[in-house]
């Protein structure tokens, strides 16, 4: 049974939770879930009675394109994780720069790098690979939807992060 103060802790965590954006929610959920899958077979080729052979995002064909796309979701998740959930203090950004603004570039980046991944070798796609394209547009899609919250909350004005 778990004592008072690990309750507390629970129901501060899922209230924190529930205070983010539907953006910084999928990029918490979307993330962690691009990691898994990248263990998952993205390409498999059977071989007909000599066996079957697959590879995981970690593996070519393409390794660079899906490692960078997975460590981007893992960066995206630990900066909404340590800013909203953590109560990390982020930097002041550049004029013009803000936070959702790079959670839409970073979104974007892992959308092409799978895409390149896609291009550099299309055929024995794995079941690991479809789960992962989804994953990485919903990646774009939470920061795309964390940027339009940004503006939102700031009127329109390029102020620094409100992540």
């Amino acid at each position: 049974r778990p004592s008072p103060e690990e309750s507390r802790m629970s129901m501060n965590l899922q209230e924190q939770f529930q205070k983010l954006g539907l953006g910084e929610k999928i990029i918490l959920i979307a993330g962690p879930l691009l990691f898994i899958d990248s263990f998952l077979p993205w390409y498999d080729v059977d071989l007909g009675p000599f066996g079957s052979v697959s590879r995981t995002a970690w593996q070519s064909p393409g390794a660079l394109w899906s490692m960078l796309a997975v460590f981007i979701g893992l960066v995206m998740t630990g900066l909404v994780a340590a800013v909203r959930l953590g109560n990390v203090k982020l930097p002041e950004m550049p004029q013009g720069v803000t936070w959702g603004r790079i959670m839409l570039g970073l979104g974007g980046a892992a959308c092409c790098f799978v895409v390149l991944k896609l291009i550099s070798e299309s055929s024995f796609l794995g079941f690991g690979f479809y789960i992962g394209i989804i994953l990485v547009i919903a990646l774009a899609a939470g920061g795309f939807l964390t940027f339009q919250e940004e503006k939102q909350v700031d009127g329109g004005a390029d102020a620094g992060p409100s992540m």
